[in-house]
Order: structure tokens, then C-alpha cells, then sequence
């Protein structure tokens, strides 16, 4: 009888570790872009509205969120408010928004719909293949030193984006 409730006890320990791990590695996932983790983040300019080009490599010394998007993408609408309202909280963090494959016109129009603090705009330099993108909205945490600490593709909400800017700290 003590053999049978002693494999059955490590069937629930080994069990619980297994779940505890599938659970922080779906919570955790987007983390991971491996070929650029701790790498130096890829040369990359925007043109904003305001038509200064932003070059990522420029805002070295603080930290960055680089952050993919299109006006035709659902999910980039639904987080543009969360990054807005964080690029308003957090005025250390350089906060950028990379216009991906979209037209003038449309691009023009999201940013009038959707206004906030920071600089976003169409790609002048460099590429968004350079940063491994796949999917949008993804979303890239680059270090003072210009380090690439994590990214994450998906929608973020304030939680998850309070997670990453952590990262930064």
C-alpha cells in the first residue's frame, strides 16, 4: 500500500512541476527571440509625421521600446492606447512605434485617429525582417546600451508591458 501512495505522490509532484512549467512558459513565450537576445539591436530609422528620422542606435543611453505596427493590424489598435498611456508614465524609456507595410495614406490617418507622445512612423532605414518580425504588433526591449533584453509578439496590456519595462530597469 506505501509503494502505491508513494507513486502516486510522485506522479502529482512530477504532474504539478510539469503544469507549473507549461504555465510560465505560455506566460512567458514572446520573451525569447533568440538570434537577437542580448545582442546589439539592428540599425532601424523612422520618418514621423513631424519628419525627423528617428534612428534607434541615436537613443542610446536609454532604454527603448521598439514597438512594430500597421494601421490594418486589429490588435496593434487595441495596444496603441497601452503604449501611449506607458510612454506617458515612463519618460526615461525612449518609446517608438515602426510603421510595417502600410500606406501614406493609411499610416497618415492611424496616427490621427490614434495620437500619442511618441514618435512612430514608416521604415527609412533598415529592415523589419532585421529584427526577426513575423507578426504583428511584436514589440522589442532594447537596453541603455543598446542591447536587445526581450521582445514579445502579441498585443500588449499594462500588465505584460509592466513585466517588460522591468526588464529595463
Amino acid at each position: 500500500m506505501s509503494r502505491r501512495w508513494t507513486i502516486g505522490a510522485v506522479a502529482i509532484a512530477l504532474g504539478s512541476i510539469l503544469m507549473l512549467s507549461l504555465l510560465w512558459g505560455l506566460e512567458h513565450a514572446a520573451i525569447a527571440n533568440p538570434p537577437l537576445l542580448g545582442r546589439t539591436a539592428p540599425v532601424l530609422a523612422i520618418k514621423p509625421l513631424s519628419g525627423d528620422q528617428v534612428r534607434i542606435r541615436d537613443l542610446q543611453g536609454s532604454p527603448v521600446v521598439l514597438n512594430f505596427w500597421a494601421s490594418w493590424c486589429g490588435p496593434c489598435v487595441q495596444e496603441s492606447e497601452v503604449l501611449g498611456g506607458a510612454a506617458k508614465a515612463n519618460p526615461r524609456i525612449a518609446f517608438v512605434g515602426a510603421d510595417n507595410r502600410d500606406t501614406t495614406s493609411a499610416y497618415e490617418a492611424f496616427e490621427q485617429q490614434h495620437p500619442h507622445d511618441y514618435p512612430a512612423g514608416p521604415i527609412v532605414l533598415g529592415t523589419y525582417q532585421s529584427y526577426g518580425v513575423a507578426g504583428l504588433p511584436a514589440t522589442y526591449f532594447i537596453d541603455s546600451r543598446g542591447l536587445v533584453v526581450a521582445s514579445f509578439v502579441g498585443p500588449l496590456d499594462g500588465r505584460t508591458l509592466d513585466h517588460y519595462l522591468g526588464l529595463l530597469s
